[in-house]
């Protein structure tokens, strides 16, 4: 793509296009821009096949149309048995599962005029990828201005209705582009296909919070995937740019930066298709993904089906020093009745340090000390070490209040420190009786 990306957006905010400059506070005002742009928007110069560059051909006058094939490094179908990892992966759907072939899939992604979702919000670019073989199969749609939504919703259906078991698979579409559509379509007269959706978003929080920046899907390529993206436009200009093109006409800067946000798009779905083939890896082999791409095996444990193979990620979980997994294993010891793996399992969890990664951690130490004091009094009657593990619960339960009160949080129960006085008195008063 000719010329510098970061050099032509500049040249662009420098023309005084006020629509291209959000408000210092963030606010952008989509629907004042969008009322402003549908006055202006029918722009003198015609759109023709040559208008665009190739592989882009019309669909209509305000709709294009582009497919492009990528080739993939890993098929999607090369993964192994999924059975298990389907629950987690579709849990939720109905129909979906572990019968989903590869070629049902159909990734998807939209740019919108705004991120408000409101009712003024119109998408008016839609990207869907589907696994062709060695392939990913990506088609693009365009609007090149409102009046042309109608068949821009029409070709959104049929891609939808294409195949009878489709299963959409997106990053946070069902909290933004899916209500989206849906509300784009009752505006058309029509009705959103109802279709199976896998929302990568809350297993890739799941997996990456706390080891990325963020978890957007950006930082996951650059991150997880080691693929960052040269020259890419930011998506939030998405909308902007837009509007520039609905009020400057196909041509010149205008077209170059829209052609942008269109290769933008591609780039969504190609790095959605590639990050939901490592998703299939960690689910089909956990532990081999583990030693080239880290990801939170214990929250991913927690999730798993009951099974050998939980219990083995469990355990390498808790190797790797995870709280989360040895308190985890110390409840199921308790299930089985294996009183020693208990107790050393949750002596374990007292030597991670309360900084260790995870949120849980400080919690889980006072729960783990609560637990052997009850341990040492009831199981085994040895009452110094119930004593012993009650002071430590009741300090560590102090600087747990010290620290919310700190952050400027509520302290915690009341009821917690009530309870672990009592069993301390109690404790004191078996010790007294005691010969």
């Amino acid at each position: 793509m000719a010329g510098n990306l970061k050099a032509r957006l500049e040249r662009i905010r420098a023309q005084g296009s006020s629509s291209l400059k959000p408000q210092v506070d963030g606010s952008l005002h989509w629907e004042a821009l969008d009322l402003a742009h549908r006055q202006k928007s029918q722009y003198a110069d015609p759109v023709t096949p040559a208008t665009f560059p190739p592989p882009w051909v019309s669909l209509d006058r305000l709709v294009l149309f582009r497919r492009e094939l990528i080739p993939l490094e890993v098929r999607a179908h090369e993964t192994g048995n999924l059975s298990e990892f389907f629950t987690i992966l579709c849990r939720g759907l109905i129909q979906a599962g572990p019968g989903i072939n590869p070629q049902d899939l159909l990734f998807f992604d939209l740019e919108t005029t705004g991120l408000s979702g409101g009712a003024g919000t119109v998408a008016f670019l839609a990207a869907f990828g589907e696994f062709t073989g060695a392939s990913l199969e990506i088609r693009q749609y365009l609007l090149l201005d409102y009046p042309g939504e109608s068949l821009f919703i029409e070709h959104i259906e049929k891609e939808l209705t294409r195949k009878p078991h489709r299963v959409l698979v997106s990053y946070n579409g069902k909290a933004f582009d899916i209500p989206l559509l849906r509300s784009r379509f009752i505006l058309q007269g029509r009705l959103l296909p109802e279709t199976d959706h896998i929302d990568l978003l809350p297993l890739s929080r799941l997996l990456w919070t706390g080891l990325v920046p963020s978890c957007s899907q950006a930082n996951l390529e650059a991150f997880v995937l080691q693929k960052g993206r040269q020259d890419d436009i930011p998506g939030a200009l998405a909308p902007q740019i837009w509007f520039s093109f609905l009020r400057e006409g196909p041509q010149g800067e205008a077209l170059m930066n829209l052609l942008s946000v269109c290769h933008h798009n591609l780039l969504d779905i190609q790095g959605l298709a590639e990050l939901f083939t490592l998703l299939l890896h960690i689910g089909s082999r956990p532990l081999e993904v583990l030693e080239t791409i880290p990801f939170n095996l214990d929250r991913l444990a927690l999730l798993w089906p009951a099974g050998d193979l939980q219990l083995a990620i469990l355990h390498e979980a808790a190797r790797r020093g995870s709280a989360r997994a040895l308190f985890a294993l110390a409840r199921l010891a308790r299930q089985d009745s294996d009183w020693d793996a208990y107790r050393r399992y949750l002596e374990q969890i007292l030597q991670v340090p309360s900084s260790a990664p995870g949120l849980s951690a400080s919690a889980l130490r006072l729960r783990a000390s609560i637990a052997l004091a009850s341990f040492y009094e009831w199981k085994k009657g040895d009452l110094e070490q119930a004593e012993m593990y009650t002071r430590l619960a009741l300090g560590l339960l102090e600087a747990a209040g010290a620290e919310r009160r700190r952050a400027g949080a509520r302290g915690l129960a009341p009821s917690i420190n009530m309870k672990l006085e009592k069993r301390l008195k109690r404790i004191l008063a078996k010790r007294q009786r005691s010969p």
